[in-house]
């Protein structure tokens, strides 16, 4: 018996050693990087074969490579896209080659002697021969350092004219990562509602696998770090001028109204800039997002989403006047997780809400203790009056009735907030749809549903609020926070290089780049909510 307790306490030794090696002895992952002038000799050869060529090379056959991943590349320009980290002020080492083998790439520049934080920012491009000896042909080339993530689509589609498409999709992150690609074959359709008028169209992605026998799979993966997940949104970020407004709103929510819900879900989104080229060519910078969708939110078969997409008004008359198939244009609402539509029966929570907001004053305050999560409604209201979205009180939010052990429970999960700090809407394609409206900063933003809820003090929500206020305001909201997070914002887009190049390739796109007037808006609209929680 000893013998055998002997043993066993060896062999949890040697387990527990074990799992010590790997979880805390093991170091993280150590790209190499290149010394200043690693280059020198490789772009010496470059310049002498360059004065001895007799040809050019034909381009279309250059497939530039580094650490033999085949690189995303715009073919008027001849220039390729390297995502580097540009936070690292060391440059990454590796090797640039041709993907068929036959043409030599020698850098015509050593990049390694320049400062890379400011070649990343000024998106410097660095020149590169491509040379093939069996020809003694070839072409100058060119390679530009990014900041941020790249992703590249082929497919047979024309993007300017097909609204569904399919194709192989590549994700390349900071190249001094061990793992920094990421190809799946995908099927796509454009979508958006005004943005659709934009020339620069945005998409969702869903990523497959086909089988031998074309059996056509979901392909769950963790693109740019963000959830498994097989579907994906491609947001233009065409008229916003800062192009950080939605993604400086994604961080805010996240920090502390997509955790605080008694579920182990994320009440959110996540969203990542990523620079996107298409067929050979350059579409410039995109916001990736997490979808808000049954996974998202861990909603069950017993369990409801719903999204509203248009502003209409939602009455159980309308309800009734229609078919589930015909609510997208008659309540502006479409159902998610569901076949298609869904069946009535799906949309019995969504009746008890409107059933709620129609009813007198008594039967209102006794539901909605009963259907809604008070510490939801304060998030939401808080978040929604910060920002003065507007545009997200009768459209672009999401209702999840979750199933508890006293009924179904409604939660509000917020989206595509671009509309805010400032920037409201205008029926007017000439300006992009969008004003700029400064004087909101003082005004407070009615919606009716919470407005009645504060009449009422439904559930004790004024001093919920009063006290969640307070309580964010000396964390998460307090200036020097927002303003840290606002800087991270600006930096990703601007010292990447990416604000740029998509201002080039998009000129009618608002790119004004005024961080000043954001600033200062959210300044006022601080000092204006601390005033009105006092009165």
């Amino acid at each position: 018996m000893k013998k055998k307790m002997a043993l066993l306490g060896s062999i949890l030794l040697f387990i527990g050693f074990f799992f010590f090696f790997v979880f805390y002895s093991a170091p993280a992952y150590e790209p190499e990087t290149l010394e200043a002038g690693a280059l020198a000799g490789e772009v010496r050869q470059g310049l002498k074969l360059q004065e001895t060529v007799k040809g050019a090379l034909d381009t279309s056959q250059i497939r530039l490579c580094f650490r033999g991943q085949e690189l995303a590349c715009d073919r008027e320009s001849l220039t390729w896209y390297l995502p580097v980290d540009m936070d690292d002020e060391r440059w990454e080492a590796g090797a640039f080659s041709d993907a068929g083998g036959e043409i030599k790439i020698f850098p015509l520049q050593d990049y390694t002697t320049l400062d890379k934080k400011t070649t990343v920012a000024d998106g410097c491009v660095v020149p590169f021969l491509a040379w093939k000896e069996s020809e003694n042909a070839g072409s100058v080339v060119y390679v530009v350092f990014t900041g941020l993530p790249v992703v590249k689509i082929d497919t047979d589609a024309d993007l300017d004219v097909d609204t569904v498409f399919a194709g192989g999709i590549t994700f390349y992150e900071a190249c001094g990562q061990e793992d920094w690609t990421l190809y799946s074959v995908f099927q796509a359709h454009e979508r958006g509602q005004t943005t659709r008028a934009y020339p620069k169209k945005g998409y969702r992605v869903n990523l497959i696998s086909v089988t031998s026998t074309g059996v056509i799979n979901e392909n769950e993966q963790p693109v740019l770090g963000m959830r498994n997940s097989d579907s994906w949104i491609f947001y233009a970020i065409y008229s916003d001028g800062t192009k950080i407004r939605d993604k400086f709103n994604t961080e805010l929510w996240n920090q502390f109204g997509a955790e605080n819900t008694p579920y182990d879900a994320h009440f959110g989104t996540h969203m990542e800039y990523a620079e996107l080229v298409v067929n050979g060519e350059y579409r410039g910078l995109y916001g990736i997002l997490e979808p808000i969708d049954s996974s998202q939110l861990d909603i069950s078969d017993q369990e409801y989403l719903y999204k509203r997409t248009f502003g209409r008004e939602l009455t159980t008359e309308a309800l009734d006047s229609a078919e589930p198939e015909e609510y997208l244009t008659v309540l502006g609402m479409e159902i998610k997780g569901k076949d298609g539509a869904g069946t009535s029966e799906d949309w019995q929570c969504l009746r008890r809400f409107i059933e709620m907001c129609e009813a007198d004053d008594e039967t209102f305050e006794e539901e909605a203790e009963a259907l809604l999560d008070m510490d939801n409604v304060a998030d939401i209201w808080i978040y929604l009056q910060l920002l003065y979205g507007e545009d997200n009180i009768y459209k672009n939010m999401f209702f999840a009735f979750k199933k508890e052990s006293d009924g179904y429970r409604l939660y509000l999960v917020p989206w595509d907030t671009d509309l805010s700090w400032g920037n409201i809407y205008k029926d007017s394609a000439e300006d992009l749809y969008v004003v700029s409206a400064p004087e909101t900063a003082e005004e407070y933003l009615e919606w009716p549903l919470v407005d009645r809820l504060l009449a009422l003090n439904v559930g004790g929500l004024r001093e919920k609020i009063a006290a969640r206020w307070e309580e964010l305001r000396s964390g998460v909201l307090a200036e020097e926070n927002m303003k840290a997070w606002m800087d991270e914002c600006i930096h990703q887009v601007q010292d990447s290089g990416a604000f740029a190049r998509d201002a080039d390739r998009w000129p009618d796109s608002r790119h004004d780049g005024d961080y000043e007037s954001m600033e200062a808006y959210m300044e006022k609209r601080l000092d204006f909510l601390d005033k009105w929680m006092q009165e």
